[in-house]
This record gives C-alpha cells, structure tokens and sequence, in this order.
C-alpha cells in the first residue's frame, strides 16, 4: 500500500508535466521543442499558458505526494524532505509565469526581464539543484536501499548533473541559441525518470 502511495505520484509527475508540454506545443503555433525551454509554453499572452501552468502544478502536487509517501521508507529522510521542498519551488515556477516566450533573464541579454520573469528563475533554480542532488544523496548515503537502486540513483544524478551542466553552458552563448530546447528536455527526462525508481527503491522487499 505505502509502494502504491509513492508509485502513483511518482509515475504522475512526468506524465503530467511532459503531457502539458506536448498538448501545448499543439495549441502554440510556432513553438518549437528542439530550440525553446518547456517554460516558454507557460508565458503570459501563450495559447498554451493554462495547459503548461497545470502541467506544473501537476508536476508540483505529486513531487509533494512522493516526499511525503517517502517519509519513514527506506529512502533517506533528507531525499524525503527535499522532494516535498520540489513540491512548492515547483508550484512557484509553474505561477510565476515568464512574461513573454523568450523567457527573458538576466545577462543572458534577451530582452527586459519583468518581476516575474525574475521570480520564474528564482523559483527554477533550487528545483534544478534539488533534482540533481536527491539522486546523488540516496545513491551516496542511502545505506538502506538495495545496492542496485543505490547504482541506479547514482546513474540518474550523473546525468542530471551533466545535462544540467550542458543545459546551462548553452543558455550563457544566449537564450535563443539552438538545441536548447533539447538540452533542457534531457536534463527534465533525467530529474524525473528518477522519480519512479525511487518510488520502487524506497520500498524494496
């Protein structure tokens, strides 16, 4: 029952938030997956807006549900915390909504940044530094999970931490640089392909 409470938020997750953003390319003509971020889809003024806020939220409900199923399982009880913090800088991301589709940020010198621009960045930025280090931490410390899920954690916050890396040597050569779109997809796939084995690792007989 508990393994059933963390499987279903943990498949939950990436199926609402990849399924926000392929329905809503579908409504943003133009869009374009392989060159802009999934947040672009979300901006004000975007016919895709309401369907990529709720991808979001989705996405930031059963981050929170995860963290809390993962409480007094066998998964470290700081990953716990951390996936329930994700939860809410998540949810922050997904409101603070970019104001236009460039997604305009500081020093990247791709139009004016607006507050909420600064606080779609503020709130995106722990949760990238939360998906990679959740899986590194229960593959390092988690000395009461089956060594195989330990591996496979490992495995995960590798690649998280180099797409993530490589995401953001892309976005400083400019916001519209190409490929970026893809960067950040592979860091995102990465981050929350983890959820489900995690769910699994937790409570492994």
């Amino acid at each position: 029952m508990l393994k059933l409470r963390a499987l279903v938020p943990a498949l939950a997750a990436p199926a609402a938030f990849f399924g926000a953003a392929i329905k809503g390319a579908r409504l943003e003509g133009g869009y374009s997956h392989r060159d802009e971020p999934m947040s672009a889809l979300a901006a004000h003024g975007t016919a895709s807006g309401p369907v990529m806020v709720g991808g979001f939220l989705g996405l930031a409900a059963s981050s929170f549900l995860l963290g809390r199923a993962l409480r007094g399982s066998r998964m470290p009880g700081a990953v716990a915390g951390m996936m329930q913090l994700a939860g809410v800088t998540i949810a922050g991301a997904g409101l603070a909504r970019c104001s236009d589709r460039t997604c305009p940020t500081r020093g990247l010198n791709n139009g004016e940044p607006k507050l909420t621009d600064d606080l779609h960045v503020a709130f995106s930025a722990p949760t990238f530094m939360l998906w990679t280090a959740m899986p590194l931490i229960a593959g390092i410390v988690g000395t009461r999970l089956a060594p195989i899920d330990r591996k496979r954690a490992l495995v995960f916050g590798t690649a998280s931490l180099t797409t993530m890396l490589v995401n953001s040597a892309m976005l400083s050569r400019g916001a519209d640089v190409r490929g970026g779109g893809w960067s950040q997809r592979a860091f995102v796939a990465s981050a929350l392909g983890w959820y489900p084995c995690a769910a699994v690792a937790a409570f492994r007989r």
